[in-house]
């Protein structure tokens, strides 16, 4: 069945590239993507919590589109990103207004955990991993304006500053290849793509893991000239 999904995105640019990912993964099932929350039959919310004030902003949105399943078309209200990391079980436990929480390592899972709340009534669903998961990603649907978008080259921090939780929910330190975030960038400028900017929580970190040694300068000297 076709269903109409809006998705809530909050945070940073590395959160608005998984947000992009999922909504190709919608798209590609055959679900409609709604501007209006109030015309959803679910709503996707990617949380922020890598600091108390991300936190408490990702909570009120919580309450906030629980809204529309009382007073709207809204059958299923589904958590992901920072805050599903984190907190898996205390949302589970204390908001009964979500029907699932999910982590990066299931997205690809999202389409059909929506179609099993809606049309089997399951609820309460919890599916997040406290593994690394692969920062490899699909096809996605950009929500910048057409002449710019985010890529993503790498994933987690082996920082562990006071102040900050990512390394708790993005774990450990993991770079993408500079063959594959190449290939990425020369597949959206074929889209009419004209600036790039390039993220990651620790961007000058990039390649440490896999090249054995700071390769930022190599990946921009390999990015610079595509047409």
């Amino acid at each position: 069945m076709c269903y109409n999904v809006g998705i809530v995105s909050l945070g940073c640019d590395k959160n608005r590239v998984d947000t992009e990912v999922i909504l190709s993964l919608l798209v590609k099932y055959g679900y409609n993507v709604v501007n209006n929350e109030k015309d959803a039959d679910a709503i996707i919310i990617n949380t922020c919590a890598f600091i108390e004030s991300a936190k408490m902003e990702s909570i009120e949105t919580i309450l906030e589109m629980a809204r529309h399943k009382q007073y709207d078309s809204c059958k299923c209200l589904i958590v992901v990103g920072c805050l599903s990391q984190r907190y898996k079980e205390e949302l589970i436990k204390n908001m009964p207004e979500i029907d699932a929480v999910v982590g990066p390592q299931y997205y690809s899972e999202l389409p059909q955990i929506i179609e099993d709340i809606i049309k089997n009534k399951e609820s309460h669903i919890l599916k997040v991993s406290n593994k690394d998961y692969d920062i490899e990603y699909g096809d996605r649907v950009l929500t910048t304006p057409n002449h710019y978008a985010y890529v993503k080259i790498a994933e987690g921090c082996n920082n562990n500053c006071s102040y900050c939780a990512i390394p708790k929910i993005k774990g450990k330190y993991r770079s993408r290849t500079i063959e594959n975030i190449k290939k990425e960038i020369i597949g959206l400028t074929k889209k009419g793509i004209k600036e790039i900017i390039i993220v990651a929580q620790d961007t000058t970190m990039y390649g440490i893991d896999i090249y054995g040694k700071k390769a930022l300068v190599d990946l921009l000297d390999q990015i610079q000239n595509i047409p």
